[in-house]
């Protein structure tokens, strides 16, 4: 018996050991950013047009506890015409209003001027230029 809970010990261990080389980073608290970043304030993008490179995503980060829905898009008036321009990632983040909550969008793999809008927040877009 004392050689069965030995094993079972020794198991355990090596099991908690698999699971803690493999944890889980939370990107939202703590990791720095070192790629391209726009800031959202409670009603709009903290700069209306961002360029990046070819291959880069791009990080979102709420400064406001305020939540926002991004997709690909642009506002036509008071409607958001959510289309995905040729070319463009699919971007469907949403951001529960959480102050300092940040998301990163799939990378912009091919060069050209895309956009995207707040579905919430009435003329709230952002345009990307790819090079």
């Amino acid at each position: 018996m004392y050689k069965k809970v030995v094993t079972g010990l020794v198991l355990l261990g090596l099991l908690t050991l698999v699971l803690a080389a493999c944890g889980i980073r939370d990107t939202a608290a703590g990791a720095t950013n070192t790629g391209p970043t726009v800031k959202m304030s409670s009603t709009a993008f903290e700069v209306t047009q961002i360029t990046i490179k070819k291959g880069q995503a791009l990080t979102l980060v709420d400064d406001v506890a305020v939540p926002h829905l991004i997709k690909n898009g642009i506002w036509k008036g008071s409607n958001p015409d959510v289309t995905k321009e040729a070319g463009a990632p699919t971007v469907d983040l949403n951001f529960n209003g959480v102050q300092g909550e940040s998301a990163t969008t799939p990378p912009f793999t091919t060069a050209g001027t895309y956009h995207l809008l707040c579905t919430i927040h009435p003329n709230m877009q952002l345009t990307v230029i790819v090079q």
